[in-house]
């Protein structure tokens, strides 16, 4: 093995992916503007949908483990030239993971429902599942697209689902500005890949991707990639669940800022990685023996860009809260500095995820991702009560939470990278 990088994406494609995650961020953050201004005082309606949106986006993020594996397997795949080829069609097997996944959504609902939604709402169970069903086809399509490196696609179908996303939720707040209304309006997006099969080959031909291993090592390695997508999913547009679930009503409806400061303070450095993730996996299936050298430049990158971000905000964050959401959200400069911090965290566990992913360390990626979430909800259920007792929760456990997730990952692969210079 040589170690000589081999390119994964040309410069106008990078760029094309970049506008489409600035793009999907720009829907996420109008999102979280037009639906508190429109409910105006009312922070129950607020951090009511805030809940089914970061439930909904969760169950997206599980799903992403689809996008992560499939990008993998095509990108192998697509090596194989045999003509008696029997390997499962991928978009298929994607669309009955999610489907299943859906089903199972709606019949445990009457649990879950109330529990995170309250009795009133617990009915927009039904549109989340059938979003979440939808939405696996979009998760699999985007994986094939980046491990078949057609990025310009990639980003077309990415700004798809996100504009018709804005579009749903804007035509929502003029005409049906409930809880409920918006709810089914970010629900209803999920279907824009459909819209995108009628009008594109490439997502056609695409549509037709095998795997390169058989249905049982594929179903195998989707579940470890979902698992720890999932896991990713709870720390990364989940929380607001988690919190809702180790908080009493009381404290969870009094946080409306700490929510929204969570999701502003993640987006700088998470929206676009994980928009770059299939392009990463992908990059680092075309140049494994590179091993953990491939991540010191990023990390570096992330390092400074927490270090710079936690400092403006912690000076700007609160003032800048205020300035768009009104003076009812109030937060501490210490919690902003710290919650970016956190974000930088979880990008790093993400990067080292997505290696240990191209080099089919599927056990061990699932595992990090889920020791990290396990050490973030004990954090959470810390007994720290009385003012700024959530928030310190809060920090303590996105801050702290991935330590656990990194260590593992670096462990598999510091190994696999001793692995990789002996056969060189």
């Amino acid at each position: 093995m040589t170690g000589e990088p081999r390119a994964t994406i040309g410069r106008r494609s990078f760029v094309g992916v970049g506008v489409a995650s600035l793009i999907s961020a720009g829907v996420g953050f109008a999102v979280i503007v037009i639906v508190p201004r429109t409910f105006g005082d009312d922070q129950a309606a607020t951090t009511t949908f805030l809940a089914f949106w970061s439930f909904l986006f969760a169950w997206y993020g599980i799903l992403g483990g689809l996008s992560s594996e499939t990008t993998r397997a095509v990108h192998a795949s697509d090596t194989i030239d045999r003509p008696d080829r029997r390997e499962p069609r991928l978009l298929v097997v994607g669309l009955a993971v999610g489907v299943g996944l859906g089903v199972l959504l709606w019949a445990s609902s009457l649990w879950w429902g109330p529990a995170v939604l309250g009795a009133e709402y617990a009915w927009l169970a039904l549109p989340l599942s059938c979003s979440v069903a939808l939405y696996s086809g979009h998760a699999t399509l985007v994986g094939i697209l980046g491990g078949r490196l057609e990025w310009a696609t990639f980003a077309r179908l990415v700004i798809g689902d996100s504009a018709l996303r804005i579009v749903l939720v804007g035509g929502a707040a003029l005409i049906a500005a409930t809880v409920a209304g918006f709810a089914v309006a970010a629900s209803v997006a999920s279907v824009a890949w459909l819209i995108g099969l009628v009008f594109s080959p490439t997502l056609r031909r695409a549509a037709s991707a095998r795997s390169d291993v058989g249905l049982g090592d594929l179903l195998k390695r989707i579940g470890h990639a979902c698992l720890a997508s999932g896991s990713s999913a709870v720390l990364v547009v989940g929380f607001p669940v988690v919190l809702t679930l180790t908080s009493t009503r009381a404290e969870y409806e009094a946080a409306a800022a700490l929510l929204v400061a969570v999701t502003f303070t993640r987006a700088p450095l998470l929206i676009p990685l994980n928009a770059y993730q299939g392009v990463a996996i992908a990059h680092f299936v075309n140049n494994r023996s590179a091993g953990l050298r491939a991540l010191a430049p990023v990390a570096r990158l992330i390092g400074l860009i927490a270090a710079a971000g936690a400092v403006l905000g912690g000076l700007l964050g609160p003032w800048l809260l205020t300035l768009v959401y009104g003076p009812d959200y109030v937060i501490s400069g210490w919690t902003v500095a710290g919650l970016v911090l956190a974000a930088a965290m979880l990008a790093l566990l993400t990067l080292t995820g997505a290696l240990c992913l191209a080099l089919e360390k599927h056990r061990w990626f699932s595992l990090g991702w889920l020791a990290a979430t396990a050490l973030a909800v004990l954090l959470l259920l810390l007994p720290l009560e009385g003012e700024g007792g959530t928030e310190l929760r809060t920090v303590l456990a996105l801050g702290i939470g991935p330590l656990a997730g990194l260590v593992i990952h670096l462990v598999v692969l510091r190994r696999a990278s001793r692995q990789e210079r002996t056969v060189a």
